[in-house]
């Protein structure tokens, strides 16, 4: 049976993209906008959130089908900083690597690996890909428990 950010890795672009859309409802607040995805297989959604009294909050959200390094989430902390984000949050369908979770803590980026991105999603009811007909012979749902590995 194959894990859910498995089947979240193996999605088309297009497909991939509609799902980083959909998981831009976890911040309901903010206005939601998805980048094209890159020839590496990222995909960029940005967040923005007016207000009346100040200029408008900014976010941004990367999700990449490659492992999280320690040189990603320093690259994406610049990100963060130069745009003068809220937060930024740079999830992945693998691994995240330790070095990259302790880089996270000191940086203002939150780092989800595969188990941790499928938690969240679930978290905010953020429907996933089921598994393809006849595959594991379940209802798709999958079998990865309800630990939340995110790392921050």
């Amino acid at each position: 049976m194959r894990h859910p950010a498995d089947r979240l890795a193996a999605l088309p672009d297009g497909e991939f993209a509609a799902f980083a859309e959909r998981l831009g409802g976890i911040w309901p607040a903010f206005e939601a906008t998805v980048a094209p995805v890159t020839p590496d297989g990222t995909v960029e959604l940005s967040l923005v959130r007016e207000r009346s009294d100040a200029p408008p909050e900014r976010a941004v959200v990367a999700l990449r089908r490659t492992p999280v390094t320690e040189a990603d989430v320093e690259e994406f902390a610049t990100l963060a900083a130069e745009r003068g984000l809220s937060f930024a949050v740079l999830a992945t369908v693998d691994e995240v690597e330790p070095d990259a979770v302790d880089r996270a803590r000191s940086a203002p980026v939150d780092v989800y690996d595969g188990v941790g991105l499928v938690a969240l999603a679930r978290d905010a009811d953020v429907a996933l890909p089921s598994a393809a007909a006849g595959e594991d012979g379940e209802d798709g749902d999958g079998e990865d428990g309800d630990g939340d590995d995110r790392n921050r």
